[in-house]
């Protein structure tokens, strides 16, 4: 994988052609704004899900791989279309309303159903692995 975030773990279960990898926090976390949103054992362990294209198996030290475009379109859709659809609808219920308290209402209110819409789009591309990390090799049994 080219220009990819590149991290080492542990494989510490293998199910349906994916694994679970307990990694390090290493340097592709260190200016991440999202690595508090990986499954944080402590203060420097993370357990990734990722496609198990290598064929690792249970013990093995793999290398994980995202590329970073996928990354960002995955908090583009996390993050910033809530955020957007939260001012769109403040700006609507202000404009039809005119009161303030309306305005926030409809911004909660959109901003639930965005959130409802990325969570029916996350279960329709779950099972393509579109967004998950890939297991690009097993370093060592």
């Amino acid at each position: 994988m080219e220009e990819s975030m590149v991290e080492e773990g542990i494989v510490i279960s293998v199910f349906d052609g994916m694994a679970r990898v307990r990694a390090i926090r290493g340097s592709s976390c260190g200016g991440c704004a999202s690595r508090s949103m990986c499954k944080p054992m402590d203060n420097t362990e993370v357990i990734i899900e990722a496609k198990n294209d290598a064929g690792a198996h249970i013990g093995e030290r793999v290398e994980i791989a995202i590329r970073p475009k996928t990354f960002l379109k995955a908090s583009f859709i996390a993050y910033i279309i809530p955020l957007v659809s939260f001012f769109a609808g403040a700006v609507i219920g202000k404009g039809i309303t005119g009161a303030d308290i309306w305005a926030a209402l409809c911004g909660l209110l959109f901003m639930i159903l965005c959130y409802l819409g990325i969570w029916l789009y996350n279960k329709k591309v779950d099972s393509e692995h579109k967004y998950r990390p890939v297991i690009i090799a097993v370093v060592s049994s």
